[in-house]
């Protein structure tokens, strides 16, 4: 179920400027960046998904759904907020709902669903026997 649901979000090219505040974003940190959120989120971090709660001139305030590692490895977090240096940062990439991927999913997933049952229908799963009455109850056969 996990990677259907990752074909209806996708996560756009690294942007740079200011991150929308709507959207969850996924803050791309550069070496300064790592060394200085090592001990909040760990060593060799590559990415930083949530949900934008505040920026500033100087700093983006996260609540953390995710942490990405340079080895690809990953790890959920519930939002706890970190705060992040803008110059600790390479820039940010927005992870939002696609919804023409979305329909194809279901589309695939209707079709498939619909194909299974024309299959088995046309297998017959006809229950009982054709062979004479059945007998009622309180009477053997």
């Amino acid at each position: 179920m996990a990677i259907l649901l990752q074909g209806c979000y996708e996560t756009l090219p690294l942007q740079e400027g200011s991150p929308p505040e709507t959207a969850g974003v996924q803050l791309v940190l550069n070496d300064k960046g790592r060394v200085e959120v090592s001990t909040m989120l760990g060593g060799e971090v590559d990415k930083v998904e949530g949900t934008l709660v505040a920026q500033n001139s100087a700093s983006y305030t996260l609540a953390v759904s995710q942490v990405y590692t340079l080895g690809g490895s990953s790890s959920k977090w519930s939002g706890e907020q970190v705060t992040i240096a803008k110059d600790g940062t390479r820039g940010y990439q927005v992870h939002r709902f696609n919804s023409t991927r979305t329909l194809v999913v279901a589309a695939i997933i209707t079709g498939a669903a619909v194909a299974f049952l024309v299959g088995v229908g046309l297998n017959g799963s006809a229950v009982g026997s054709a062979n004479g009455p059945k007998p009622q109850p309180g009477q053997s056969h």
